[in-house]
């Protein structure tokens, strides 16, 4: 009875830790709407698309991410332990005053490309949210 215990307990302890790597993507919302019947969708719905997508381009460059926002200049992202962190607030700001100029049915689109690392992904919805934008969704990673 003994071996079958630990075994067990082994089992749970590996499901507990394995389940909490998941969790944090979780809190992620992306506002893509739905499609309504005239569409693929089976449900209908009020929510129609929004009248501009604006895409957010993230490229991993050697050992640098660079953000292309709204078919701007590429720019460059300060890496997270950078004590100087002017270039992301630069980018941050950027963002804010694009958004003074957009109606709140543009849709925001982050297109990260695969060797993107995760932080600069969050860092770009973080500064999305900060600019108030309404409807941000992900691409899939190229």
């Amino acid at each position: 009875m003994t071996p079958m215990v630990d075994v067990v307990m082994c089992i749970l302890i590996f499901f507990m830790l394995g389940s909490t790597f998941v969790a944090p993507e979780l809190f992620l919302t992306s506002n893509m709407p739905a499609i309504d019947k005239a569409g693929l969708g089976t449900e209908q719905t009020n929510n129609k698309m929004p009248d501009v997508r604006m895409n957010i381009v993230l490229k991993r460059e050697g050992g640098d991410t660079w953000v292309s926002a709204f078919d701007s200049a590429l720019l460059k992202m300060n890496k997270i332990d950078d004590i100087d962190q002017s270039s992301n607030t630069t980018i941050r700001e950027y963002f804010e005053q694009k958004k003074a100029g957009i109606s709140d049915s543009v849709q925001i689109i982050v297109s990260p490309d695969r060797l993107v690392p995760y932080q600069d992904v969050i860092t770009i919805y973080d500064y999305c949210m900060k600019a108030h934008f309404k409807q941000v969704a992900f691409a899939p990673a190229r």
